[in-house]
């Protein structure tokens, strides 16, 4: 379960900083995602975050979601570009209906612990071959579902977060998505919150 994050000795402890070399002066950065706003995920969720505080930075803003795939930095805000309509377009023609996933347990990155999402149905994979981003090299092929926890303060052995992972105990939470997304954060607020530009509702 944590082959790869052991892979490395330590965590990646992110800096809460401005990446103007990253963002070149571009206010927003644009991504596809779930909302996660049930009340018993968001339970599941802060007792993670509160289990896990220590070793995290404190102030992470951003809501709870799942991302389906980066759009990429977004030079023209508030209007939306082509590839964005035409990723829209092609998820309202395709009709797709709600679906289940469930909020499973908890795993790691370098840079962050998260919990990891299970798709029973496979509808994920579906949702992602109808994006049409510009910023493909960006969307990793071995996509990984999950809810980001927040961001490792310090360079953490990876040998003990592990240890701290596998002592927490909670049941997966299945949980209905009848909505896609899409939405922008400011470049300069890593752990800021985000906003949704364009909202796409599910079959029921």
């Amino acid at each position: 379960m944590f082959s790869d994050f052991l892979n490395s000795k330590t965590t990646y402890a992110t800096e809460l900083r401005d990446f103007y070399e990253w963002h070149k002066g571009v206010e927003y950065f644009g991504f596809w995602a779930i909302e996660v706003s049930g009340s018993d995920c968001l339970k599941k969720i802060r007792f993670h975050q509160d289990y896990l505080s220590e070793w995290l930075h404190s102030g992470y803003l951003r809501q709870p979601h799942i991302t389906l795939a980066l759009e990429g930095l977004l030079k023209d805000p508030p209007s939306l570009k082509p590839s964005i309509w035409k990723s829209i377009q092609q998820l309202e023609a395709s009709e797709l209906p709600a679906f289940p996933l469930q909020l499973a347990r908890c795993n790691s990155f370098a840079t962050c612990p998260y919990l990891e999402v299970t798709d029973p149905k496979g509808y994920l994979n579906t949702i992602r071959s109808c994006l049409n981003s510009d910023e493909q090299e960006q969307n990793p092929k071995a996509y990984t579902p999950h809810v980001t926890l927040g961001f490792y303060n310090e360079a953490h052995d990876t040998s003990r977060i592990v240890e701290e992972l596998s002592g927490i105990q909670s049941q997966d939470i299945e949980f209905t998505v009848d909505e896609i997304v899409f939405a922008q954060y400011r470049t300069r607020e890593i752990q800021g919150p985000y906003q949704v530009l364009h909202r796409i509702k599910l079959a029921r």
